[in-house]
């Protein structure tokens, strides 16, 4: 991934090392910083609790639901066990709104806003 701004610089996920692009003699003052915002992926072997989250937990019951219903649009009309008939088209339709508003929210909550370039 290449990062492009005064001084280019690049990050290698695999090895994860970042390269600094620039010439540390003259682009560079004594006193003067580089700051950088860093995340870093979570093994989830070792940290299980990464599935305890409830926001995931909405996500994938609703995506299950989506399937679901389409599984049972496929069988429309037919009786369940006990004199049930079940509407796969409305469960679908009701996962489609639950995904949409799930993956807003997680844009909302989570997702950084776009930089503006003004001038």
């Amino acid at each position: 991934m290449i990062l492009i701004g005064e001084k280019p610089i690049q990050f290698n996920a695999h090895q994860n090392r970042l390269y600094i692009n620039m010439d540390w003699g003259d682009d560079v003052q004594v006193g003067e910083y580089i700051i950088m915002e860093c995340y870093r992926k979570l093994d989830p072997t070792t940290w299980t609790d990464i599935y305890n989250d409830l926001w995931l937990k909405k996500y994938a019951t609703a995506l299950i639901k989506r399937q679901w219903g389409e599984n049972l649009s496929k069988f429309n009309g037919v009786t369940m066990l006990g004199g049930v008939t079940m509407n796969g088209a409305e469960i679908f339709q009701s996962a489609l709104a639950e995904i949409e508003l799930l993956e807003e929210q997680s844009k909302t909550t989570w997702e950084e806003p776009l930089l503006m370039d003004i001038g």
